[in-house]
């Protein structure tokens, strides 16, 4: 790894990232297949802020090209997620410590629900370095809770199916992009981490409750990762 950190920040809507980007200094800007992609600095440190797109392909796509193309060695995922767990509220902040994808399902051939072939994992765990530093900066401004985020191309709106995950793989929140960028970052051997705010509950209320609380749980996240780099100001 190079002694100078560049730290990728990846969202998937304009909403997610868009406060950042306010933040950001001597900033300069580039399209790369069709992500657009800001260099500059937040608090003196060295970033690159993308908006993927949803789902794991975008994010994918997003992570290789800023390890490959903008030379990042650590990326943080933040957005929005779904509980599907109880005791998890709307605007609280769920920091992964792993990752899973829920919808990669090769049982028939014998393999576990979210095994990954080409690592052979299920899970893809967090860098410790980065959740601690998330949790430490983030302190008491808002609600925290660590565990499992589950990925999948899927916007989670029943009960019924979140509570499947949350059992199948003590799931505390649902995305759609983490899980495919920790896999990227796994490969590149990139750490990574990832900071959530719950929007909705996945439940059937969820596509209600999203368009009213997705603004506030995004820029809550926001304020929360540019609060990672204002604590090592300090």
């Amino acid at each position: 790894m190079a002694d100078t950190i560049i730290t990728g920040i990846i969202g998937a809507m304009d909403v997610e990232v868009e406060n950042i980007a306010a933040k950001m200094q001597d900033t300069e800007h580039e399209v790369v297949s069709g992500i657009p992609f800001s260099k500059g600095t937040l608090s003196g440190r060295q970033v690159v802020l993308a908006r993927c797109g949803i789902g794991k392909v975008n994010a994918s796509v997003c992570a290789q090209i800023m390890i490959s193309l903008f030379g990042v060695n650590e990326i943080i995922n933040t957005g929005v997620a779904g509980a599907v767990i109880k005791g998890i509220k709307q605007n609280d902040i769920v920091i992964a410590e792993r990752f899973v994808q829920h919808d990669v399902d090769t049982t028939p051939i014998g393999d576990p629900v979210g095994f990954v072939s080409t690592v052979n994992k299920v899970f893809f765990e967090t860098d410790k370095g980065i959740t601690s530093r998330l949790r430490a900066a983030i302190g008491n401004k808002a609600r925290i809770h660590l565990g499992t985020v589950a990925t999948g191309d899927q916007f989670i709106a029943d009960k019924k199916t979140g509570k499947k995950i949350h059992e199948r793989f003590n799931a505390s929140a649902c995305d759609m992009e983490g899980g495919a960028i920790a896999q990227v970052c796994t490969l590149a051997g990139i750490p990574f981490g990832a900071v959530r705010c719950i929007s909705d509950s996945a439940d059937e209320k969820a596509h209600m409750d999203y368009p009213e609380f997705a603004a506030k749980a995004a820029a809550t996240c926001a304020a929360m990762v540019i609060e990672y780099f204002r604590y090592f100001e300090n």
